[in-house]
């Protein structure tokens, strides 16, 4: 039995609970939580990451290609120099389109010893969001901590949840758009590593603070897709969607990418945000100094293509 089998059971013991947290029902006289169906049922919304957007990199091309693909959003990078100087023409371009912008994501973290450190992180990211609250964004995916922070997990969880998380969740709500938690693998962060944790840190932040789950770094954590998006429940702002061997695009892992426990859960919740693909995609093989060759855009729609086909699949299964 692997780690994730072993867990299983546990996280099916615990459902009951997480259940009443997702909905915040009360219980019925026998102990068990009285669950009502979501008020709107739920949608795949497949968005994809820009850069991996196979045309020029041209708006109205990429927006295009979306539209005619079966992609409902779009997820751009959380540079402000990117966002400043495109951030309008997007917002204009998507005017009249069936699409909607999901989250900006990028690099960050706020794990220095140096106070002087995070405190320029925060004010970093103050433009940003004022940006993304204009363009009616999600929000900004944040990661508190990466890799070996330089303090304490437990002086580090508490100052994100009382000072730097909440001065960047207080401004998010003031602009009208979120932070939004991303939980990674062990060995990327010290903590923050299941979607239950992150919605549980959202929770304490208050308002402006959401939480998303990422299925690749879930595979190694969680042991029940379902449960890990049940139990965060309306606070599940985003999805991250990748092919679960070798984190290319779904579908290249063959049997290994089966999505439909997962997909039961953000249906269970009545979840309508986005399922973004943030992958890479294979190599065709090498070339005669051993370096990978990598498809050419065309190639690169076909695996697109059939990725949408994938996960429409098993969305319908779920």
């Amino acid at each position: 039995m692997n780690r994730r089998d072993f867990l299983k059971g546990g996280a099916v013991a615990g459902m009951a609970a997480a259940c009443m947290s997702a909905r915040g029902e009360a219980c019925c006289g026998n102990g068990m939580p009285k669950l009502t169906p979501p008020e709107k049922p739920a949608q795949l919304n497949l968005c994809l990451q820009w850069g991996l957007i196979p045309t020029k990199d041209d708006i109205n091309a990429k927006l295009d290609y979306l539209e005619s693909n079966d992609f409902q959003a779009v997820e751009v990078p959380s540079g402000l120099n990117w966002l400043r100087d495109r951030g309008p023409k997007l917002v204009d371009a998507l005017k009249g389109r069936k699409l909607f912008l999901a989250t900006a994501c990028g690099p960050s973290r706020f794990d220095y010893a140096d106070k002087a450190k995070n405190d320029a992180e925060v004010a970093k990211f103050m433009p940003v969001l004022e940006i993304l609250g204009e363009m009616k964004s999600v929000g900004l995916i944040i990661c508190p901590a990466r890799g070996r922070p330089e303090v304490g997990h437990k002086e580090l969880r508490a100052d994100f949840v009382e000072n730097t998380g909440k001065r960047l969740a207080e401004k998010a709500a003031a602009c009208g758009t979120s932070i939004v938690l991303e939980p990674l693998r062990r060995g990327e962060t010290p903590f923050l590593r299941q979607v239950a944790d992150g919605a549980k840190m959202a929770q304490e932040i208050g308002p402006g603070c959401t939480v998303m789950g990422d299925f690749w770094h879930m595979r190694w954590e969680e042991p029940s897709f379902f449960a890990a998006f049940v139990a965060a429940g309306k606070l599940l702002s985003h999805v991250h969607i990748a092919s679960l061997g070798n984190r290319k695009v779904p579908g290249t892992d063959g049997e290994l990418d089966n999505y439909v426990d997962g997909f039961k859960g953000l249906k269970f919740i009545g979840y309508r945000g986005a399922v973004s693909m943030e992958c890479g995609f294979p190599a065709k093989g090498k070339d005669e100094r051993g370096k990978p060759i990598m498809p050419n855009n065309d190639e690169k729609s076909v695996l697109i293509q059939n990725m949408v086909k994938l996960l429409r699949r098993q969305w319908a299964e779920a």
